[in-house]
């Protein structure tokens, strides 16, 4: 009896173990097979050169080969001196299934064809090969009307449950002559470093346009150590020839990224992104740098910031877990005139964090964040949702637009990292369900030299505006905030919450004073606030808030506790009286 049960029990593991395979295969879907298509070789001039057709029973690595080959032989036509363009790889409508990925080359185009209005070129890369389609490794070189199906798995590979995964190096576009298969431990003493023998390594001249991206469970564009990169859709209205959607971690990613400009694109529905911690981090669009994983200055610095990043005219929606437009310690960084919806944070701009997080270093500068709208769903303006055909979901935006600088300046700890120079102006937010008292419409964190002027902040939790911790120098003037709520019954809703310390003049950030001058801490009386519980709070425990605060609501009120007299005597404009043991603030 025991020797049937041992057979019994060897025969199920035999199927189950045989059967594994295939469900592994079934969750990937195959991409469709390539039928009669055409390459064409075009010149500089646009002229035919040559015309290929492949055969419907084509081999998907024959399929490759050609393709390579046509590349290539593009790149020895002769070179525009203005440019440096050689030509076109032009593909005909139809489905180009790859068994690896395509190799771009400099000078050249890979273009597919439009038919009303639309690209009818897909390319596809085999499952089992290298996870990317597309590899650009040298400069002036372009792609254009082109789907990219990077067919995501949809099913657990044991269970055949429905998933989603993430796959850093399964990419749609990878620009870089980086090596992707090496760590960045590895890449530290190779690594192009930020001088001109490093710079002149960057690719540069990169164009990639009306490309629709779907189905990677990394990036749907990767670009690393490039200079002069541009990202953008001829539909300027309502951003569809540029759409990267269902991406497993970043729709757009940037590492050592200069002079990049992306315009005109919709990049939506990122999911699950990366498990960091208790997380899952994906973004819309972001521009960074490889982070070490050591405390060495000299090594980091082999990895430096963006920079000169423009980021216009966009729309990132259906980030559920994470962030829509973002930069980490990014330089000369402009965030414009974009939509986000349905996103948990739409616009975050903050230093790198190093240590498990508790520690943070390399601040971004020079941020400018202007005419952006958040979650705008409003009835006597146009409704972006209906604009761009996005299903307002029960996402959660926690914060709608968050800048901080960092711990400290660099590794070395020796300075305060401030975030110097930060615009916010212009933006509309609404509809931010802040769960903390911390939280609200925009915030600012370790700042130097920041302005808030002219934005709208309505039906939100808590905060209009936060000021958390050690801002300098700060403009806050003509911005409009309106029906602020409490998120929990304890917390002190405000139109402008001051939630943390040393909001003041002092740069050494120390338990010390200066003189109050028109050049410190500013809130200008031009505020306008309507239904917000207070106009202006300052939050019980923060102590050295030095705020020059031209104001003047008489029926407004800010309630403190009596601790905060030392702060409250250098105020200007207005008067202190004692109010059952605590302090109450009416203007003159």
């Amino acid at each position: 009896m025991k020797m049937w049960g041992s057979i019994v029990l060897f025969i199920l593991f035999t199927a189950v173990f045989f059967s594994l395979p295939s469900m592994t295969s079934a969750a990937n879907p195959v991409c469709e097979p390539t039928t009669g298509t055409t390459i064409q070789l075009l010149d500089n001039n646009n002229t035919l050169i040559e015309t290929t057709t492949l055969a419907p029973d084509s081999t998907t690595s024959s399929v490759r080969s050609t393709m390579n080959s046509a590349i290539l032989s593009v790149s020895k036509f002769s070179k525009d001196g203005a440019t440096g363009k050689r030509g076109t790889v032009l593909l005909s409508e139809g489905n180009f299934t790859a068994s690896a990925f395509i190799l771009m080359r400099s000078g050249v185009t890979l273009e597919g064809t439009m038919k009303n209005g639309k690209p009818v070129t897909t390319i596809c890369t085999e499952s089992k090969s290298d996870p990317v389609t597309i590899k650009i490794m040298e400069s002036y070189a372009g792609i254009k009307n082109v789907i990219l199906d990077g067919k995501r798995k949809t099913e657990d590979m044991v269970t055949g449950e429905p998933r989603k995964y993430h796959v850093s190096r399964h990419r749609g576009i990878q620009v870089t002559a980086i090596d992707q298969t090496k760590s960045t431990d590895d890449l530290v003493s190779t690594y192009p470093t930020n001088d001109k023998e490093g710079d002149a390594k960057r690719l540069k001249h990169i164009t990639i346009e009306d490309v629709q991206i779907t189905g990677y469970e990394g990036n749907g564009i990767y670009l690393e150590h490039v200079d002069g990169v541009t990202i953008k859709g001829s539909d300027t209205v309502h951003k569809k020839s540029m759409n990267i959607t269902d991406i497993g971690y970043a729709g757009i990613g940037g590492s050592s990224a200069n002079n990049v400009t992306v315009k005109h694109t919709t990049v939506s529905d990122l999911w699950p992104g990366e498990t960091v911690g208790s997380s899952q981090q994906s973004y819309g669009i972001a521009f960074s740098h490889r982070k070490i994983n050591t405390t060495d200055t000299d090594a980091q610095a082999k990895f430096p910031p963006s920079a000169n990043i423009v980021v216009d005219q966009n729309v990132v929606a259906n980030n559920p877990t994470w962030e829509g437009i973002d930069t980490h310690s990014g330089h000369n960084v402009s965030f414009t005139n974009n939509v986000i919806l349905n996103t948990r944070f739409p616009i975050v701009v903050g230093g790198m964090e190093y240590d498990a997080g508790k520690v943070s270093a390399y601040p971004p500068r020079d941020i400018m964040i202007s005419g952006n709208r958040i979650n705008s769903q409003r009835v006597d303006i146009q409704d972006d949702y209906a604009v761009y055909d996005i299903e307002k979901t029960d996402t959660i935006t926690e914060r709608g637009i968050a800048v901080t600088g960092a711990q400290f300046m660099d590794l070395t700890k020796r300075e305060m990292g401030f975030l110097e120079t930060v615009v916010i102006k212009d933006n509309y937010v609404s509809n931010v369900k802040a769960v903390v008292e911390t939280r609200g419409g925009i915030s600012i964190h370790v700042t130097k030299n920041a302005t808030l002027e002219d934005n709208t902040i309505e039906n939100s939790f808590n905060n209009g505006i936060v000021f958390l911790s050690s801002n300098k120098f700060t403009k806050i003037q003509r911005n409009n905030i309106h029906h602020i709520e409490k998120s929990e019954d304890s917390f002190i809703q405000a139109g402008i919450g001051i939630r943390g310390s040393h909001n003041n003049g002092n740069v050494n950030n120390d338990y010390t004073t200066v003189p109050l001058t028109m050049n410190n801490t500013l809130i200008e009386k031009d505020n306008l606030f309507t239904e917000v519980g207070n106009d202006i709070y300052i939050q019980s425990g923060s102590v050295y808030n030095l705020l020059n605060i031209r104001y003047d609501n008489p029926l407004d009120v800010i309630l403190l506790t009596s601790h905060h007299k030392q702060d409250l005597e250098a105020l200007a404009d207005i008067y202190i009286k004692m109010d059952n043991g605590g302090i109450v603030l009416d203007s003159k």
